[in-house]
């Protein structure tokens, strides 16, 4: 009952928060979060608070959002940020380039790995983007 409850939390935030998106891309971006959950392990309530903008310093959430950000094609396995990707994705959402490629400019920055690279990324995105943008 537990995983349902959170299942069904995570399908409606990411619709909600995810509201630009086809509805393809939104069943794929839930099939990510399901698969990287459970290859991360990650704690259903820390996503769920990452959502809400309490991003939680925790190593499987870190897994977590470097899976997710390798399946949409942000990141590589390497952890090296694609930024053309990110930047085309960013103005779609924002229907505006400039800001997107300030928050490319200002979000996108490798770290020492690439779950952190991951986490600071997303958490950058949704602190500076005015719509609070997360692929989370």
């Amino acid at each position: 009952m537990k995983f349902f409850v959170a299942l069904v939390s995570l399908i409606s935030v990411v619709l909600v928060a995810e509201a630009g998106l086809t509805d393809e891309q939104k069943q794929k971006l839930i099939a990510h979060h399901k698969e990287c959950g459970a290859q991360s392990g990650v704690d259903n309530e820390l996503v769920t608070k990452a959502r809400k903008g309490e991003f939680i310093d925790d190593p499987k959430l870190k897994e977590h959002l470097f899976c997710v950000a390798k399946r949409i094609g942000f990141l590589n396995e390497a952890g090296v940020i694609q930024e053309q990707l990110l930047k085309s994705k960013l103005s779609a959402a924002l229907g505006d380039e400039a800001l997107a490629q300030k928050l490319v400019s200002e979000c996108a920055i490798k770290k020492d790995t690439p779950q952190d690279t991951a986490y600071e990324t997303v958490k950058c995105y949704f602190e500076k983007s005015p719509t609070h943008i997360s692929i989370v």
